[in-house]
């Protein structure tokens, strides 16, 4: 059995079912605009978390092109140089004219990062890069400019590298140097001389 319908009030029961629709699609717009802001304000947030966790070693590591490191020694503060090699805690770059060797914990500012770098998941505490590195250096008995911690500087060559210190030979003396306290070093490139 149907119940017989007003003629007179079709029209504005259909008024009112087309208004009902309308505020219910729009609600259901803002619903989902919500929805969408709040994913966009989460993987904002994941992509902060990530980002707040790759160090600037890291971010120096993934950068290919040539950066400016701002060194804590007065004869040796600007230096731009790419990086060639990593010898924790030394970083060895290169430019046109010299190669560095740049003790990453007397790093004060560094400028040209990859700002979109990997985590090394599993960095060697012991890095065998290091002595490799400092034993070709003694090998070549190739001359080196020499930044130390409380801005000394010299010339010398390397004669013997071990885990924590660095002997040095400048005018007839063997200078041993905790590697701790080596800022930089700066070495002319072969082509260059």
């Amino acid at each position: 059995m149907t119940i017989p319908q007003d003629p007179d009030t079709e029209p504005a029961e259909s008024l009112v079912l087309a208004e009902l629709s309308r505020v219910l699609g729009q609600a259901l717009d803002e619903v989902e605009s919500e929805e969408r802001l709040d994913l966009a304000y989460e993987v904002m947030e994941t992509v902060r978390f990530e980002h707040s966790h790759i160090s600037w070693l890291d971010r120096i590591r993934n950068t290919s092109s040539d950066m400016e490191l701002h060194v804590a020694h007065t004869q040796i503060p600007l230096l731009s140089a790419r990086l060639v090699n990593w010898a924790d805690p030394f970083m060895i770059l290169r430019n046109v004219s010299h190669q560095y060797f740049v003790n990453s914990n007397f790093v004060v500012a560094a400028c040209g990062l990859n700002p979109l770098a990997k985590v090394v998941t599993s960095p060697d505490r012991i890095n065998w890069l290091d002595n490799v590195w400092f034993h070709e250096l003694a090998d070549r008995r190739q001359l080196v400019t020499w930044y130390l911690a409380g801005d000394q500087i010299f010339d010398g060559y390397c004669l013997r590298t071990g885990f924590d210190a660095i002997d040095i030979e400048t005018n007839s003396k063997v200078l041993t140097l905790p590697k701790q306290s080596v800022v930089a070093g700066r070495i002319l490139e072969l082509g260059l001389r």
